[in-house]
Order: C-alpha cells, then sequence, then structure tokens
C-alpha cells in the first residue's frame, strides 16, 4: 500500500468521523430538545385560584351529584341515536329503544351494573349493532 493510498483513505475515514460526529451533535441536540418539551408537559402542574384546587373541586362534585341523573342522560342520549337511526331507515323505534318504564326502573337503581340497567343496556346495544352504530365509550362508571 502506497503513502499517497494510505493517506487518501486516512482522509475519507477522518471526514466519516466528522460527518459522523456533526450528525450525532444534531441528534443530541434533538434529543434535548424533546425532552426538555416532555419535561415541561410532566412537571407543568394545575392551578389554584384562590385555594381552591379544580381538580379536587371536580371531584367532590361528581362525588355528590345524583347517579340518577348521569345514567338518565346517558340512556337518553343513545336512545335519541338509535331513535334518528331506526327513524331513518323507515322501522319503528319502539322496536329497537327499551321502553320508557324500563330506562326508568335502571335510573332508579342508581347504577349501570345493576339487573334493570343491564338489561336495558342489551337492548340498545342490539339496537345499535342492528343499526351498525357504534356504541358510546364514554359510559356512567357507577
Amino acid at each position: 500500500m502506497s503513502a499517497e493510498n494510505l493517506e487518501a483513505r486516512l482522509d475519507k475515514a477522518l471526514r466519516l468521523v466528522k460527518l459522523s460526529l456533526g450528525a450525532n451533535a444534531a441528534l443530541a441536540a434533538l434529543n434535548v430538545g424533546t425532552l426538555f418539551v416532555l419535561l415541561v408537559f410532566l412537571v407543568d402542574e394545575p392551578a389554584e385560584v384562590s385555594g381552591i384546587d379544580p381538580l379536587e373541586a371536580q371531584a367532590g362534585a361528581s362525588e355528590e351529584a345524583d347517579p340518577r341523573a348521569e345514567l338518565r342522560d346517558f340512556f337518553m342520549r343513545t336512545t335519541d341515536v338509535l331513535d334518528r337511526a331506526a327513524r331513518k331507515n323507515g322501522t319503528n323505534p319502539a322496536e329497537v329503544i327499551p321502553e320508557p318504564e324500563d330506562i326508568e326502573n335502571a335510573v332508579e337503581t342508581r347504577t349501570i351494573h345493576s339487573d334493570e340497567s343491564q338489561a336495558v343496556l342489551q337492548k340498545l346495544r342490539e339496537g345499535y349493532d342492528y343499526y351498525d352504530l357504534d356504541w358510546p365509550l364514554v359510559m356512567p362508571q357507577r
């Protein structure tokens, strides 16, 4: 191997090292920037106004709220969607919508987990499946 050839190879290797160091420095700067943005989101805390924590206020309000209102609202929203789908398809909504008495009995149980609520949910799901509707993602938790 001649000295000229060896010098050319060393020069090429040196350029590759400089190029890789430059690329690594750019990627490191990008990683530091991304880490900074993530830390800002993680450290950011909700503000307190006049000594009231909004998260605690929301939790307290949901505990004190009547679960019947939440259940009634959920059943009415899902029933309305099903009613519109039935009318749009020219079918009788009464065939796919639970009876109002069944809905009211489910609401009075104050929980989505009761047998009455589960029966209403089953009827609603059958209607949603029949009309190929997307089931609501948000359901009462109680």
